[in-house]
């Protein structure tokens, strides 16, 4: 799983240039590969004080429990 830029979300010149992050997979992804990477940005978002929605992690979950 990889962390980047929200590509072609906004122009450089935009103010919401920097308010998108993309999440990618370089080949091969699985349920536990997405959920393990959106606790890990959930958790360092609560380590740094980054304001944040609540409850997607536990929404994405849900999600998979249903599958």
């Amino acid at each position: 799983m990889t962390l980047g830029i929200g590509l072609g979300m906004a122009l450089p010149h935009e103010p919401a240039y920097g308010d998108y992050l993309r999440v990618a997979h370089m080949g091969h992804v699985n349920a536990h590969m997405t959920l393990g990477v959106l606790a890990v940005m959930e958790a360092g978002m609560r380590a740094l004080g980054i304001a944040h929605g609540a409850g997607g992690l536990a929404a994405a979950t849900a999600v998979v429990a249903a599958v």
